[in-house]
């Protein structure tokens, strides 16, 4: 009974454990949550509609699914237990020690016992002398050990490893994006960008915002991201649209359109205030957590590379 158990909670974590790993890749590989009923409800959608969809969507799937039930069949499958006949075993007797006598040993002297009436002849004449002497002869003399040397012993210096401190998002900058509504995606790094202000829009315009940037980092970071996008999303990717602010540029250089520059905080909080984050005409709240979602895992997942 304790084992039927056992092998039930195990089953019931390997399932658990492949369904996390499964919404984690289909996350990271497709933006598609497989706990979001509104998620399967779009597939079911776009199924009905005839859209292509990306075959290694549904081979991820079907691996998953396989794994999952490989792993609980080799779990749950019954075991059978071998016992050994004691009868068959080996049996293995004690070695058996036999005593080398030298043939090189010199030849012992003996010593004749005189028999008297007193002394019944119960003894050889001839009795071996005892080797006392022999093995005092033969043995070299022991020399004493000289004590060992005491080894000198180096003191280990202390190595300390200077610690990094982790550069955070200019708070001044977040400040102006919450203010306007706008919803924070943490991200420690995008290409050259360390740190920079990540702000998603209902509109699904994500903003890039830091300062003491160059233009051309920043691009390269707006590159970057659309990029994955296009690489996960497909045709899906031009529904969000990615923009960049940088205070105090390092550069000055054409600026791109998608890219804005401002010389004080006061000049780009003067420039958002003319862009809130309000909400669409027709504004779908499950398809915009499911992109929130995606968002938050792509900052995270660029930011460890």
């Amino acid at each position: 009974m304790t084992r039927n158990f056992d092998n039930f909670l195990l089953g019931l974590l390997w399932l658990l454990s492949i369904a996390l790993a499964t919404t984690f890749w289909m996350n990271i590989g497709y933006g598609f949550n497989i706990l979001s009923s509104a998620h399967w409800a779009y597939l079911s959608e776009l199924q009905a509609s005839r859209t292509q969809i990306k075959f290694d969507f549904y081979v991820s799937l079907i691996a998953a699914i396989t794994i999952g039930l490989v792993g609980l069949y080799i779990i749950m499958r019954p075991r059978i237990r071998r016992t050994v006949n004691p009868d068959t075993s080996v049996k293995t007797e004690p070695p058996i020690h036999t005593n080398v006598i030298p043939t090189n040993m010199p030849e012992r002297e003996t010593q004749k016992i005189p028999v008297t009436p007193d002394r019944p002849k119960i003894l050889s004449q001839n009795r071996p002398m005892t080797p006392t002497g022999l093995t005092s002869t033969m043995r070299p003399p022991q020399q004493p050990l000289a004590p060992p040397t005491p080894r000198a012993v180096t003191p280990t210096p202390n190595i300390t490893t200077p610690k990094t401190e982790t550069k955070k998002p200019d708070p001044e900058i977040q400040n102006i994006f919450e203010s306007g509504g706008y919803i924070i995606k943490p991200c420690q790094k995008i290409g050259k960008l360390v740190s920079p202000v990540i702000a998603l829009g209902y509109d699904n315009t994500l903003w890039i915002a830091t300062s003491g940037a160059s233009v051309s980092d920043t691009q390269d970071a707006i590159q970057t991201l659309i990029s994955l996008f296009d690489d996960t999303l497909g045709d899906s990717a031009d529904d969000i649209i990615v923009h960049g602010c940088i205070v105090n540029t390092t550069e000055q250089s054409n600026n791109p359109d998608l890219i804005s520059t401002f010389a004080t905080l006061d000049e780009m909080k003067q420039f958002l205030s003319d862009k809130p984050n309000t909400k669409p005409d027709g504004f779908d709240n499950d398809l915009f957590d499911a992109i929130s979602t995606y968002i938050s895992t792509v900052t995270q997942y660029i930011g460890k590379e």
